[in-house]
């Protein structure tokens, strides 16, 4: 009952944007209908978790759907016929598994869709399939018809069509590694075998009761080689099922498999990343050609109260107003800000500029809004005050207000030159609660066990660039208790002693104390020093130089660290292990797409020495979805189990929930296995975080 709770909440904290989908995901994560693929594909910005039972196997998984023609799935199978071998609670095996789906075609009203998708891509491969299959919509009915490989074709219904251009392709080599074999790309099986078989599946969705769902499917798998212990049945290869949407969200599902088999299904699927920014236009102010027209015929010695007004008014609507500059005998406006509304540089000078246009003598003819992040210029909008007029009412389109402004790096500390400067008293104060969910999924001790917190924090801003954080852990519900640590590799302690944290903590435990100073080192250079606990497990100090260059697509940072273990409690102990440890790091925004590529190469915790590359996918709203990989010069014998670093991520930012919550979001970080190798400290704020997306790029991705 603990455990239903427990995964209730780590489900119920998602974010509930919805959308209304014709297709679902599989009962094991990948695209299609009941256990068959299909070409039919969730739109973009989709997460899909899901729970299957189907004997012998129970199914956790999670898709992530970063484009409309790209599935990346990763799931957990329970086999519960079949024992964990490092088991000392009788615990069955669990197999871990990465899928990934591309639609290659995305039909039409006459050519059907046409999909492709590698199942159980590497490892173990107990669950490896390769796939190609089309699909159509006609009216109310989904229909979809493949070939497969691998376990999706032990029918062997005919010869693999490959064969004609190879006979190589007939053997497909099998996976006797085991555990030993886990984190390998099993690429040299792909698409071979002797045989093949097909596959097909029809959904009908009624129109008058668009909730339900009625599936017919077709395996092309015979249940011949399994990897449970003892054979499954399959006295037919046609699947029946009933699906019910009991939202938008979420779903439910009972089928009829293989002529033997009662299976279950749940599965939830926001739509979290969306190409939409909040805009906020409602928001904006409207042009005032009649205010204050006194102010504006008046002498300079009403200055300083008008412009009290303008600032009075940003910051009741969540503009906070660092510094201003108006030369007496001057036409030009300097503004400085920072806000809790949005980073789009176009809405900033819209809502600012229009704002300064309403307060400003008519005598001022440009206006400058200089945006602030980390106590430093991040970036410079100059535009004229009759266009910023001409647009307010209608008379030019945002496109041309964009078009006709100039935008410019920061100029690092240049707002100490203001006329009125320092208009921000410190410090000040900010503070909240998140819920968060700590799991240990698939060990040896238990499948799934996991601890429901609230996490309480407090940021303390003591001056424009230097802020201290702290953040506790509160347990309100927690299995973490029946833990045991796992061994695995023989590099130091880092990671691996994952248990022992999550079990040793306590009730209440101090997450993060952490000191960060940011400051500009000249235009477009930023650095950062930051000592305290970072995290959990490390605490030190550590220091960053990032270099982002304003009209370039790319930034490149160095950061170095001193770190020492934390102790067990999470409370001000520490342990003997301590290391030096850094990364340069190469970040690449695409042109299009949104994706945002980082790569690191430097000294990792455990002393090892690698590569680390990122890649996400992000979208207009701010979620963001990726996946990572490290590889070091450790050995897969000295890593362990699962032979290299890898995950994915997940990020939802909760200003698309209540936009006083910029910067705060949800976050999902999983890897599969926690091991040692190539793990990186969590040192402080990241520069590039707070000043990467300003930049030319940004103004051209809104």
């Amino acid at each position: 009952m603990r455990r239903a709770a427990l995964a209730a909440c780590m489900f119920g904290m998602l974010p509930r944007t919805a959308y209304a989908g014709d297709d679902w995901f599989s009962q094991v994560g990948f695209p299609g209908a009941l256990q068959t693929p299909s070409a039919f594909m969730a739109p973009e910005g989709a997460l899909g978790f899901g729970i299957s039972r189907t004997p012998p196997y129970n199914t956790l998984y999670i898709s992530m759907q970063p484009f409309a023609w790209l599935n990346f799935g990763a799931r957990y199978t329970d086999i519960t016929d079949r024992p964990y071998r490092t088991s000392t609670t009788g615990q069955s095996f669990k197999d871990k598994a990465f899928d990934v789906a591309l639609r290659l075609y995305e039909g039409d009203s006459i050519i059907p869709a046409l999909g492709l998708g590698i199942i159980d891509l590497g490892g173990t491969g107990n669950f490896s399939s390769e796939y190609i299959v089309a699909s159509q919509r006609i009216f109310d009915l989904h229909a979809s018809l493949g070939i497969g490989w691998g376990r999706l074709g032990t029918a062997g219904d005919f010869e693999n069509p490959l064969t004609a251009i190879s006979d190589r392709v007939r053997r497909r080599p099998g996976f006797e590694g085991g555990l030993d074999n886990t984190g390998t790309v099993a690429y040299d099986s792909w698409f071979r075998g002797e045989n093949v078989a097909l596959f097909g599946s029809l959904v009908w969705r009624p129109s008058f009761l668009p909730a339900w769902s009625l599936i017919a499917e077709f395996e092309g798998n015979d249940y011949s080689d399994e990897p449970a212990t003892n054979p499954v049945e399959a006295p037919s290869r046609f699947n029946f099922g009933i699906g019910y949407r009991m939202s938008d969200d979420a779903s439910l599902g009972v089928s009829y498999l293989r002529g033997d088999t009662l299976a279950f299904e749940i599965g939830i699927h926001p739509l979290i990343g969306v190409n939409e920014k909040p805009s906020g236009k409602a928001y904006l102010p409207v042009l005032d050609k009649a205010a204050h027209p006194n102010y504006r015929r008046r002498l300079p010695d009403d200055e300083e109260r008008q412009l009290g007004l303008l600032y009075d008014t940003l910051h009741y609507s969540g503009f906070f107003v660092h510094a201003m500059d108006l030369a007496p005998d001057g036409d030009a406006f300097t503004i400085w800000q920072s806000n809790a509304i949005t980073d789009d540089p176009l809405y900033v000078l819209q809502f600012v500029g229009r704002h300064a246009a309403n307060f400003l003598p008519e005598r001022v003819r440009t206006i400058t809004v200089v945006s602030m992040a980390g106590g430093a210029e991040a970036v410079r909008i100059r535009a004229s005050r009759w266009l910023i007029e001409a647009e307010a009412s209608g008379l030019a389109t945002p496109d041309e207000l964009v078009a006709r402004s100039e935008f410019a790096a920061g100029q690092g500390w240049a707002l100490d030159r203001a006329r009125y400067t320092d208009l921000l008293n410190y410090p000040t104060f900010a503070y909240g609660v998140s819920p968060a969910l700590r799991s240990n999924i698939g060990g040896p001790t238990e499948f799934f066990v996991g601890q429901l917190l609230l996490k309480p924090y407090v940021t303390w801003q003591l001056s424009r660039s230097f802020s201290m954080t702290t953040t506790v852990g509160v347990s309100l519900l927690s299995e973490l208790g029946r833990l045991t640590p796992v061994r695995s590799g023989s590099l130091p302690r880092v990671r691996s002693d994952l248990e022992l944290y999550q079990s040793g903590s306590g009730n209440v435990y101090l997450e993060e104390l952490e000191a960060n100073w940011l400051f500009p080192l000249g235009s477009q250079w930023y650095g950062r020093i930051s000592a305290g606990i970072f995290e959990e497990m490390f605490g030190g100090v550590g220091s960053e130089v990032l270099y982002r260059p304003y009209n370039a697509r790319w930034a490149l940072s160095l950061n170095a660290n001193y770190v020492k273990q934390r102790d067990y409690d999470q409370g001000f102990e520490f342990r003997d292990y301590e290391v030096a440890t850094g990364h340069l790091t190469f970040y690449y925004r695409a042109p299009i797409e949104g994706i945002v590529v980082q790569t690191s190469v430097g000294r990792y915790l455990a002393r090892d020495v690698g590569v680390t590359l990122d890649v996400a996918r992000e979208f207009r709203n701010g979620a963001r979805f990726g996946v990572f990989a490290s590889k070091t010069d450790a050995s897969s014998a000295e890593f362990g189990e699962g032979s290299f670093d890898k995950g994915f991520y997940v990020y939802f930012p909760l200003s698309q929930i209540n936009k006083g919550l910029k910067g705060n979001g949800l976050s999902l970080n999983y890897r599969f296995l926690s091991r040692d190798g190539g793990q990186k400290v969590d040192d402080g704020r990241s520069l590039y975080s707070v000043y990467g997306h300003h930049s030319a790029g940004a103004i051209h991705e809104r």
